[in-house]
């Protein structure tokens, strides 16, 4: 999840805090390449144990709800993109203390916008919560929002850390905030239920957010007026439409399905669409530390120079990302009524899910390099994301309609190669890759995408 799915001087903490030798592993690239991923390793595990003491009504209603928690944060309408931005300019310029004008007034922006974003979004949960046909459950969906409410306003310093290149800092923080979705969010879970679960996040991610803003508090000689805050959302919106709607294509079928499926078939659906999440999340967590070089170089580099290893670095993932999905058909059938007894039936849809995870991941690996590229045609980006969000509302509709949960997951397969289309479409505009290779890229993922449906139908049906 994601997925996903994926937070006052910057210096480094002092010898007192940390032994030497822990020190310098934080504060080196190293630290970020070897705890991230294993912290998150530790959160798709986690991911995939709540599944097993849940029945799929309470699972389908966590699933849903949990979508606050892990997307309110994206209402910030860019300005963590910002941060990040103007604190590497500064780190370029030689200041590591985020006591510029224009930082410091960016998060005073970004605390506004969640207050905004929090007491929205309560108001809209309380005012729609029996609209679905798998309802919103009162207090824990408001208890999420909350958690979410806290996300927003400590991604602002992550953003800034990130930006400034402070890798203990960003790294410890991150790591102590992805730790709070692994035991202590099952202890709240499994002892107090919904709203025990959420109640534990806002505790956890509240205190990670009044620790950085003690060490980093805003200055309130910068405090931004209201033409000076809209000139900072004008700045940062571009920034913000393409993340933003990439993560609406990664979320929006579970609210597509919440207001078809009732709430038994829900939690099946949720428990296939969460593996592929966590599937999906995996790569995109490995993504993150391949294409900022790769982005760089073709920044600088002559149109189309990199064309060809851009799509040999993808076809080689799709084929990893084939065998494994591979392995997962043949084997959910034998592995999913043994340990998740209660989701036996959302067996046939994760077959199709897993295939569906070929396309997907193939577009989320393309994605950061499409949004980096040296020219960015904004208009066509809208374009694709709305196109293979349309898709993907149609496909989950009609597919429900016609063939169950099972219809679901085609709708997935078919949204995902139009976004898979789009961002070679958009690689293209960009003059990173050639029309042969964007078409060879496309075809190619088909038919491995069709191999293991094959399989699939024939070999492990």
């Amino acid at each position: 999840m994601t997925s996903e799915s994926a937070p006052p001087s910057a210096e480094p903490p002092s010898g007192k805090e940390t032994s030497g030798a822990f020190k310098r592993f934080l504060e080196s690239p190293r630290s970020y390449a070897l705890v991230v991923p294993t912290v998150n390793a530790c959160v798709a595990a986690t991911g995939l144990f709540i599944p097993w003491f849940m029945e799929p009504i309470s699972f389908g209603q966590f699933i849903l709800i949990s979508t606050f928690v892990q997307y309110l944060w994206l209402l910030d309408l860019g300005t963590s993109q910002l941060i990040t931005r103007t604190a590497a300019r500064m780190k370029q310029a030689g200041l590591n203390s985020p006591a510029g004008v224009r930082v410091q007034g960016i998060l005073w922006t970004r605390f506004y916008l969640a207050v905004i974003a929090t007491v929205s979004a309560l108001a809209l949960a309380y005012a729609f919560r029996d609209s679905f046909k798998v309802p919103l459950p009162m207090p824990a969906t408001l208890l999420a929002i909350l958690a979410g409410g806290m996300q927003f306003i400590l991604m602002g310093h992550l953003a800034l850390y990130r930006g400034l290149s402070t890798y203990g800092l960003f790294t410890a923080n991150n790591s102590i905030v992805q730790i709070g979705l692994t035991a202590p969010r099952v202890l709240g879970l499994y002892f107090g239920g919904l709203s025990g679960c959420f109640s534990v996040l806002i505790l956890w991610f509240g205190g990670v957010a009044a620790n950085m803003l003690r060490r980093d508090p805003p200055n309130i000689r910068y405090h931004p007026g209201l033409d000076r805050m809209r000139r900072t959302v004008a700045v940062a919106f571009p920034l913000f439409v393409s993340v933003s709607l990439w993560s609406v294509f990664m979320m929006a079928n579970r609210w597509f399905v919440a207001d078809l499926a009732d709430p038994e078939t829900y939690g099946q659906f949720s428990f296939a669409a969460a593996v592929l999440g966590l599937y999906a999340g995996t790569f995109g967590t490995i993504a993150q530390a391949y294409y900022p070089k790769l982005s760089a170089e073709a920044y600088a580099a002559e149109p189309f120079a990199l064309s060809r290893r851009v799509v040999g670095d993808a076809l080689k993932l799709a084929a990893v990302i084939s065998v494994l999905s591979t392995i997962g058909v043949m084997l959910v059938k034998v592995v999913v009524p043994f340990v998740y007894v209660a989701y036996a039936a959302a067996v046939p849809a994760l077959k199709i899910f897993l295939v569906a995870g070929i396309p997907m991941i193939s577009a989320s690996w393309l994605m950061p390099i499409a949004m980096s590229a040296r020219t960015r045609p904004i208009r066509e980006i809208v374009a694709v994301y709305f196109l293979a969000i349309a898709t993907l509302w149609g496909g989950t509709v009609i597919g429900f309609h016609e063939a169950g949960l099972e219809g679901v997951g085609i709708g997935v397969i078919v949204a995902s190669f139009v976004m898979l289309g789009g961002q070679s479409v958009l690689l293209r505009r960009s003059r990173v890759l050639s029309i042969r290779d964007a078409a060879r890229l496309v075809l190619s993922v088909l038919l491995l995408s069709g191999g293991v449906a094959l399989v699939s139908h024939f070999v492990a049906p």
